[in-house]
């Protein structure tokens, strides 16, 4: 028999007022609760990291909150025992197990277990299923039961990046809300929010691809800090000589573990350098930092710049060389 371990109960205190950047997914919940119309099973799609799950916890707080509806007040019973992940009525499967790839049909005949209990209260039983891409197919097809019969007043709800991994019977089954990458200003807001100094935060976000999770996850001393020093280095790039051009390599080599956010960085250096000759002053740039410092290249540079450097990270993934690869790489660049 599958234990309560299967049920993630880690703390998420956010309410709809406390989310940023999706205005739109709320609005669409909120219309639909005005109207008592609200679904019995809703499909949650975007990137990682975008705050999916954040939205299906705060619409648990709203569903069960008798303060203030569907706001949530942040401070009943049933809002801090949502918050907590100890709601009888509120189920989370966060993904899969520890060690495990896959979300399993025990976990998954766990929550049903759960959402068929009675209710303690007037409000529906609530079932989340955080990363729904990675459900295995026995069980989808056990979570298709549930979709097709639900067990009284209960409401469902799927989050995942990536719909092609899920049954269309289930997709039928679910009304789709859609969510979009956050802009880098509501993203460095999260991050402040965070604790990290403003500086820091904005430098991260125009690296986070629109999402928290991801920003949140990035190394600040990386891109708060050595890219800056990376970049530098790299504009003066053309001046340098062989002997410099090969030290540089070298110490890129040995001081960074992983390329990966080195390249992604040199790369960003190469398309500000394209978006400013193309859209002019007003381009939003990842380094707009070091905006004054961009390099004034001709458009067909750029895009060799950019072959380039993606050809490198396609070289390094097939296990080249590190030094030598990041050494031909610069030269090219310094051309």
């Amino acid at each position: 028999m599958a234990t309560r371990p299967n049920i993630e109960s880690t703390p998420a205190a956010l309410r709809f007022g406390d989310l940023r950047g999706h205005d739109q997914a709320v609005a669409f919940l909120r219309r639909a609760w005005e109207r008592g119309r609200l679904a019995q099973a809703y499909f949650f799609a975007g990137v990682a990291g975008i705050g999916k799950l954040a939205t299906a916890r705060a619409l648990a707080m709203g569903l069960h909150c008798d303060t203030a509806p569907f706001d949530a007040c942040g401070a009943c019973s049933a809002c801090r025992t949502i918050a907590a992940g100890t709601h009888p009525d509120v189920r989370v499967i966060a993904g899969p197990l520890a060690e495990k790839r896959d979300i399993s049909i025990e976990q998954v005949r766990e929550l049903q277990r759960e959402l068929s209990y009675r209710s303690l209260g007037s409000h529906p039983k609530i079932g989340i299923v955080n990363d729904a891409h990675l459900l295995t197919i026995q069980a989808q097809n056990a979570l298709l039961k549930t979709l097709e019969e639900p067990p009284g007043n209960t409401l469902l709800v799927l989050i995942a990046v990536n719909a092609a991994n899920l049954a269309s019977t289930i997709l039928s089954r679910c009304q789709r809300v859609s969510f979009h990458p956050l802009t880098p200003t509501a993203v460095a807001e999260i991050l402040e929010r965070h604790g990290r100094p403003p500086s820091e935060a904005a430098a991260i976000a125009a690296y986070a691809e629109g999402s928290p999770g991801r920003a949140l996850d990035l190394d600040p001393d990386f891109f708060a800090t050595r890219r800056r020093e990376i970049l530098r280095r790299l504009s003066g790039l053309r001046a340098a000589d062989f002997r410099q051009i090969a030290e540089f390599a070298q110490e890129l080599t040995t001081e960074e573990k992983d390329l990966g956010p080195v390249l992604t960085v040199i790369s960003s250096w190469y398309r500000d350098a394209l978006r400013r000759l193309v859209l002019g002053q007003q381009a939003a740039l990842q380094n707009v930092d070091l905006a004054d410092s961009l390099p004034e290249l001709p458009i067909t540079r750029s895009l060799r710049n950019l072959a380039t450097t993606y050809g490198t990270m396609s070289t390094l993934r097939q296990n080249a060389n590190r030094n030598l690869a990041l050494t031909a790489m610069l030269l090219q660049l310094a051309e």
